[in-house]
């Protein structure tokens, strides 16, 4: 296990001084002895001790999300499957690494044993079932037929078929496989678009499933014949995965803003719920039972594994600090549907939204409807703010995008609204909105001198408001609204002089405004794919484009000349950064940082640490660390004075 150091100091890479955040949960499971909880998380795998509720190790490896965790019939292995294309095999006792299990060619959504042991199955959003040896890590088989992504795969309890669900697909519902041939014994269809999850009884005699429309139904498994439906009210909304209770008589799920239930087998007949107990829209997005069938275990979206006794329904404990994040249902929902997906900052999609005080004392955070004021040294909250029902007279909103003003005494924040807002950094104390925008505001900054605010919007526009700094109400009046792009705003940055602004869109172009006039100065168009990220050098006469085309492109901020186009291994370029001296500039894509020098376009060093999109990036004052945010939940704190000083 892990040796004795903080957990913010677990599973490192190489340059990352501290973790802030553990990272969303996608799944829990208890190991088979009952001692301790493994929760398969967007960066690894959490170990906890299940009387104490302190996390004992945090197994890394993947370098995706971690969707799936089960334990081997014999308990001495459990195997992951992960967003990063493979699922691997560790011991459970040490935390080693044993096998990985290599082919596919997308995110692994699932993974179950076989029940002698001896076999896996993984599903994929590459639409197929693959089969492997779990002695050897090789493919025994491929299964094809999915038109769409493949959600679940369950071997039946005697071993011979594979039971899989599929998602979006008029050709969807559920597919029986013959383990040995290969070939598709059985296809039986839904009356909705997808289902999301199924499991065989204990018996074998029937398998439950869970569709898109938020039902449990029950199947004969040799019939392929819908035999009842969970009798739940129309308000319960959508339900987690099931999970069976140790005699096999009941199972548990949790739903969606609500509790978490049991049901009987055999009736379908709702027996018990056990309540949440939390004032948030949140989604209970796996359930387990202890080994001894006494206790039940429930993760919710909002970051906390709660534990149930439950012949009393009450709350023994909970386990907090991990991080709001979409549950793999709710992922599959928004990143792997046929939605639009809106820049870098899609509302299904949370982000980790990073900002240092002009001071370098505080480092704030947005992540889902929180943000976060944090000693920058200690890491430790000094404030929150929270976005609550008195704000919004409407459900709670993620928020986006956040900037300090330049002395550090209010911050603005962007969100799933159309409202900017601004906030007192001392108490949290909210100090009032700005309207105007009619879709989501994506991007927000303060001027030089912190007296207009500029914010971006899904609305294709952006709008610069008057500050009223050292006033009692500091909301002032539109200055202008800014026409041009064709497509979402993702980005905004004022000039170093505050004369000018730069803003980034999903229409593929750069522009550039006077803040003045309110008038369009020029356009940037080599860029082909969505701009992400924008930012002006320190000096002013950079500017700096990050695209969805996987390129960072430098620009004469004077007169518009293309001066570098710089491309590592990104495929798309999600954040910018300049060193606060101008010698760096820094880019963040789909888990990895780069540094590249300003003045010889030199590609200096890469970080990996993160498992997802790098949201956002900030350099302290003094340009000796740097802060990134992600989708995988967590902040990384990194040391530069290793790349500072070539």
């Amino acid at each position: 296990m892990q040796k004795p150091q903080h957990y913010t100091q677990w599973g490192l890479s190489p340059g990352a001084k501290k973790r802030i955040g553990k990272g969303g949960i996608n799944e829990i499971k208890y190991f088979p002895d009952g001692t301790r909880l493994a929760v398969a998380s967007t960066i690894g795998i959490w170990i906890y001790d299940v009387q104490t509720g302190k996390p004992l190790d945090l197994i890394t490896g993947h370098t995706g999300p971690v969707n799936s965790l089960v334990f081997s019939p014999d308990a001495g292995t459990f195997v992951t499957a992960s967003d990063d294309r493979t699922a691997r095999l560790w011991d459970a006792n040490t935390g080693q690494h044993k096998i990985s299990f290599i082919g596919h060619t997308e995110a692994i959504n699932s993974v179950t044993f076989g029940p002698e042991g001896e076999r896996l199955a993984t599903a994929s959003d590459d639409k197929t079932i693959r089969l492997w040896n779990l002695r050897t890590g090789e493919q025994i088989a491929k299964l094809e037929g999915h038109t769409e992504i493949v959600l679940s795969a369950e071997f039946s309890p005697d071993g011979t078929v594979l039971a899989s669900s599929e998602a979006f697909g008029e050709g969807g519902g559920i597919r029986i496989w013959d383990v040995q041939t290969g070939e598709l014994l059985k296809h039986f269809t839904e009356e909705t678009d997808w289902v999301e999850y199924i499991v065989y009884s204990p018996d074998g005699s029937m398998f439950i499933s869970r569709d898109g429309c938020g039902e449990i139904n029950f199947w004969d498994a040799n019939t392929g014949k819908k035999l009842k439906t969970c009798e739940a009210e129309s308000w319960m909304g959508d339900f987690s995965p099931i999970t069976f209770a140790p005699d096999e008589n009941s199972f548990a799920t949790g739903i969606h803003g609500d509790d978490v239930c049991l049901w009987d087998i055999g009736t379908g007949r709702l027996l018990k719920r056990f309540e949440l107990e939390v004032d948030v829209d949140s989604w209970p997005s796996s359930v387990a039972f202890s080994p001894d069938g006494e206790t039940i275990a429930c993760a919710s979206e909002e970051g906390t594994i709660r534990f149930w006794e439950i012949n009393t329904s009450k709350i023994l404990k909970t386990i907090s600090d991990h991080t709001l994040h979409c549950s793999s249902t709710q992922k599959t929902k928004g990143k792997r549907s046929p939605r639009k997906t809106v820049g870098t900052r899609h509302p299904s999609q949370r982000t980790y939204f990073v900002a240092y005080s002009p001071n370098g004392n505080t480092l704030a955070s947005s992540y889902g409807t929180e943000i976060l004021m944090r000693n920058s040294e200690a890491g430790e909250t000094q404030t929150t703010i929270t976005y609550s029902w008195e704000i919004h007279r409407r459900p709670q909103q993620n928020v986006l995008a956040i900037a300090h003003s330049s002395d550090g005494k209010i911050l603005a924040s962007a969100e799933d609204t159309t409202k900017a807002r601004l906030w007192d950094t001392q108490s949290g104390r909210f100090l009032g909105s700005f309207v105007g925008h009619k879709e989501s505001i994506s991007a927000v900054a303060f001027s030089p001198d912190s007296r207009i605010l500029a914010t971006g919007s899904d609305d294709n526009t952006i709008r610069l408001w008057e500050v009223r700094i050292g006033e009692l109400y500091l909301i002032g009046e539109l200055l202008f609204t800014l026409t041009g792009h064709t497509d979402n705003v993702c980005a905004v940055a004022f000039s170093p002089d505050g004369d000018n602004l730069v803003t980034g869109g999903c229409d593929k172009t750069v522009r550039l405004w006077d803040v003045r006039t309110g008038n369009h100065l020029k356009t940037f168009t080599d860029h082909t794919g969505s701009v992400y990220a924008v930012a002006y050098s320190p000096d002013g006469s950079i500017l700096a484009s990050g695209s969805e085309d996987g390129t960072l492109r430098l620009w004469n901020s004077q007169t518009g000349e293309l001066l570098e186009t710089l491309k590592g291994q990104a495929e798309k370029m999600f954040s910018v950064a300049f060193s606060p001296n101008g010698s760096l500039i820094t880019c963040g894509d789909n888990g990895a940082i780069y540094f590249w020098d300003v003045q010889t376009g030199k590609l200096l060093d890469t970080y990996k640490g993160h498992t997802d999109v790098v949201d956002s990036l900030a350099y302290s004052p003094d340009g000796e660390t740097l802060a990134s945010g992600s989708k995988d939940g967590t902040i990384l704190l990194w040391d530069l004075t290793t790349v500072t000083n070539r």
